[in-house]
């Protein structure tokens, strides 16, 4: 049967941009079935139909908008303690083809896969050491224990994406990561109704909400994460159709950043998008820029006059008032930035390898109901400092240089697209979480990993039969 379907015409379509598009599509549609209605139902059509698409074309690059489409459709009634045992026999299903796969490919390992992440072995290296003096895990609380490998997991998630992934999963990736922050922004508008016809009255921009998979703060940091790749989908349109959907895309992305009410994606995100803007300006050589900005600028120049018709001067009055109400400066970061120091400078143990991921816990309310958790310091850099101590602090930074350095070997215009996206989410997480939380590292490793092994950049081309 299998090889029935896999005649050249079916074959073919694996190399065929608007096919990855419509899978991506259906992907997005089974992750807000599983987000809105039921997470098991998602989930299951989700792994069913990668495991079909994996086995017609023997390609890894399937597995990449099923990762994304599994995080990112956890709703908010989804609990670890209630998983349905129905959904255990596909996931197990999933797992083997995945060992399948690196079974399979694992001649394909190179010395270099493994020199590029030696920032991220030093990293998974120093948050396991300090398990061995942590005190504040007990046998009611075990479940944290698994923080202390989360970075062994993550490193050994870009080995098994280095080793999996064929040469042609870039524009899988831009294409998933593109449509992403559409079902991303759907799930912030669905949040945002919710929350007013509960309460009528209540200022949109002092909305505080849980959507799930985390919080909407956290979503505005995955959106300004996915910007770049929209915008190089818009770089990269051939045509005025696909100029027109990329541009459509990226201005929905700026919506959903405004819906999440976060002053950290209005500043990180607004830089972020000036930037790439400029550059996509800049780098485009050809009336390509010029047919793009006759869609972009006046859609966006007819919402901002829609905005002043409804009371502009009123709306930029509240977002002040209601989003920077306590200026652009730390907003009480230094009530969690003071311990974190304290516990890396507690003594020499700590200032050198730290005093583990779980540094500190606290009963707090989360979602309506009190539970212990462990206090997280919104800082990339101190997380790493409580963490891993100095080692720890290395490692951290031999990372940045082995992925900024990444991009480096590309041409002009990937450089600075990436370059800009990767910076300011790391300048974003200086106050808020990004490295180490599970939302964003997996979209990292996969970025990573992609622009590691790939050396064809182009997405609307049609590739030959290869087959």
């Amino acid at each position: 049967m299998l090889e029935k379907l896999r005649n050249d015409k079916i074959l073919k379509l694996n190399s065929d941009y608007r096919f990855e598009n419509i899978i991506i599509i259906i992907y997005i549609l089974y992750g807000l079935i599983g987000w809105q209605f039921n997470y098991t139902i998602g989930a299951i059509l989700t792994i069913i139909s990668t495991i079909l698409l994996m086995l017609i074309y023997n390609n890894f690059k399937y597995s990449i908008p099923a990762m994304l489409v599994l995080l990112f459709s956890i709703g908010s009634d989804f609990s670890v303690d209630k998983i349905p045992f129905d959904i255990i026999i596909p996931v197990v299903l999933f797992v083997i083809f995945i060992i399948y796969f690196t079974i399979k490919n694992f001649k394909k390992i190179k010395l270099n896969h493994l020199k590029s992440c030696i920032g991220m072995i030093i990293l998974s290296i120093s948050f396991v050491i300090p398990i061995f003096w942590s005190t504040l895990v007990t046998s009611e609380n075990s479940i944290f224990y698994i923080m202390y490998f989360s970075w062994l997991m993550y490193t050994l998630l870009y080995l098994l994406l280095c080793i999996n992934l064929e040469r042609d999963s870039f524009r899988m990736l831009v294409f998933s990561l593109s449509w992403l922050g559409v079902l991303i922004g759907f799930e912030l508008i669905i949040s945002v109704i919710k929350i007013h016809f509960n309460d009528p009255e209540l200022n949109l921009l002092s909305y505080w909400y849980y959507i799930g998979w985390g919080l909407c703060n956290e979503a505005g940091i995955m959106l300004c994460f996915i910007m770049p790749f929209t915008v190089y989908e818009l770089y990269k349109s051939n045509n005025i159709k696909l100029s027109i959907l990329s541009a459509f895309k990226l201005l929905f992305l700026l919506l959903s950043i405004f819906l999440t009410t976060s002053r950290g994606s209005y500043i990180f995100g607004g830089v972020e998008f000036i930037s790439l803007m400029i550059v996509l300006f800049v780098t485009k050589n050809d009336l390509k820029s010029f047919k793009i900005s006759l869609i972009i600028f006046p859609i966006m120049l007819g919402g901002l006059l829609i905005i002043n018709m409804l009371g502009g001067a009123r709306f930029i009055n509240d977002i002040k008032n209601e989003v920077f109400y306590q200026g652009i400066g730390i907003n009480g970061r230094d009530l969690i930035w003071k311990p974190g120091i304290e516990t890396w400078l507690e003594s020499p143990r700590n200032f050198i390898f730290g005093g583990g991921i779980i540094s500190r816990i606290e009963e707090r309310s989360v979602y309506n109901q009190m539970q212990n958790t462990f206090l997280v310091y919104h800082s990339t850099i101190l997380e790493v400092l409580v963490s891993g101590g100095i080692i720890g602090a290395i490692g951290l930074f031999i990372h940045f240089f082995e992925k900024y350095r990444m991009l480096f070997k590309k041409d002009k215009a990937f450089l600075f697209i990436f370059f800009i996206g990767y910076l300011m989410v790391d300048l974003y997480g200086l106050i808020d979480n990004t490295y180490g939380m599970y939302y964003y590292m997996v979209p990292l490793c996969l970025c990573m990993s992609i622009i590691r092994i790939n050396d064809n950049y182009e997405l609307y081309h049609i590739e030959k039969l290869l087959f």
